[in-house]
């Protein structure tokens, strides 16, 4: 099985790789991520309009609620965090993918470099 994080999420998404998304797990704080990617390309990077957020934000977020939801150890994550110079977010996907014994996939260049260390690692263009 697959833990993705918001990068591959947003990603597979925007592919349209539903199959690949609802099959896979993720941790709670993608739902967050996604809902902030979702913000910022409309506030910041101005590429979509509030209402394609919107469109796109209830189809993910159901698509979210479909997926296996899988909580890391937060003692572990911060640990994690520390020892690696990893954001407590992204040693959230990779503590979780550790826990749960699954791949992480991630397009996040950084964690993609250090997960690769620890579990197997793919990015999302190796779903499609």
């Amino acid at each position: 099985m697959n833990l993705l994080d918001a990068s591959a999420i947003f990603n597979l998404f925007q592919g349209g790789e539903y199959k690949a998304l609802i099959a896979g797990a993720t941790i709670p704080l993608a739902r967050y991520e996604i809902g902030n990617i979702l913000w910022k390309n409309h506030k910041i990077r101005k590429r979509i309009s509030k209402d394609e957020a919107k469109e796109s934000g209830a189809v993910m977020f159901e698509l979210l609620d479909a997926m296996e939801l899988i909580s890391p150890a937060l003692v572990s994550t911060l640990s994690l965090s520390l020892e690696e110079g990893l954001t407590f977010y992204d040693s959230s996907y990779l503590v979780a993918a550790i826990e749960s014994g699954y791949e992480l996939v991630t397009d996040d260049i950084k964690l993609y470099g250090i997960a690769n260390l620890m579990v197997s690692a793919r990015k999302s263009s190796d779903l499609k």
